[in-house]
């Protein structure tokens, strides 16, 4: 029996033009009144999942790729999963490309949730770090700062980021970190995240269910991109978007009729749910 569901933002929830599925409110409070707990876990920052969601619904976030955990209507933090003060030092000495930038996601409590670094930066319009404006914060260098570091993010081309995957891996070893190529529609164009091997929103769900007394058999799951795929492949019952990459269809146990425009995520979890 299902006690749990997840659900993920960008392109399951949210349609294309990030806008969010109007079925999802009336969703969530169907899945209370039958006793399953609904959470959504995003590789995205609190803020603006919890912008996403609606400041006044009761639900869980869990963020930056199971990295934090808190409430949406409170802000309460229940969980946090740093990276290591070493472990940033150590992939920062591998930024040596001039054509890619670098940022680290954190969890402060001065609301601050980007650190990048001032010299990639002529003008901040238009990038990345732009989308979080007001809450981001410009630095010379990352060898001295405040707050949890929860993610790196690298920005540039497909093939910079690729080649400094490569390096990174060549340098360190394949086993320590976890890394997302994802494209994103700011400047410039992709982005590499890297987070410690625990630091995936597979392990964010397994903690919050844990705390909950919850098993993994008896949690839900849907998404639509790699970071998905932990997650899917391992709880108790897996969903693709149509609209996935074809790493996670090929690992789930249902993927929906209807892309993220059409509804796609709540139709199936409603139709296989509850038989609706």
């Amino acid at each position: 029996m299902i006690k749990m569901l997840s659900m993920d933002l960008d392109e399951t929830l949210l349609t294309s033009d990030k806008v969010m599925t109007e079925s999802f409110r009336p969703f969530v409070e169907k899945l209370k009144a039958n006793n399953i707990i609904p959470v959504v876990a995003t590789g995205r920052e609190f803020y603006t999942a919890h912008r996403f969601v609606g400041e006044d619904l009761e639900i869980d976030l869990i963020c930056n790729n199971g990295n934090i955990i808190k409430n949406n209507k409170t802000g309460k933090l229940e969980f946090v999963n740093p990276m290591s003060k070493e472990d940033v030092d150590l992939i920062m000495s591998f930024d040596k490309n001039d054509k890619v930038y670098s940022t680290i996601h954190v969890e402060r409590e001065d609301g601050i949730d980007l650190l990048f670094k001032k010299k990639n930066f002529d003008s901040l319009e238009g990038t990345y770090v732009d989308a979080f404006r007001g809450r981001n914060l410009g630095l010379d260098n990352f060898d001295d700062f405040e707050g949890h570091p929860l993610s790196i993010v690298f920005a540039g081309s497909h093939d910079d980021l690729v080649e400094l995957r490569r390096n990174i891996k060549d340098g360190i070893g394949d086993d320590k970190f976890n890394f997302h190529l994802m494209k994103i529609k700011r400047h410039p164009k992709w982005m590499l995240e890297i987070l410690q091997k625990n630091g995936d929103k597979f392990f964010g769900v397994k903690k919050y269910a844990e705390n909950r007394n919850i098993k993994l058999e008896e949690v839900a799951a849907i998404g639509d991109d790699s970071n998905d795929k932990m997650l899917v492949e391992n709880v108790g019952l897996g969903f693709a978007m149509i609209n996935a990459v074809d790493v996670l269809k090929e690992v789930a146990d249902v993927v929906s009729d209807y892309d993220n425009n059409h509804d796609g995520a709540i139709k199936i979890l409603d139709k296989v749910l509850f038989g609706d």
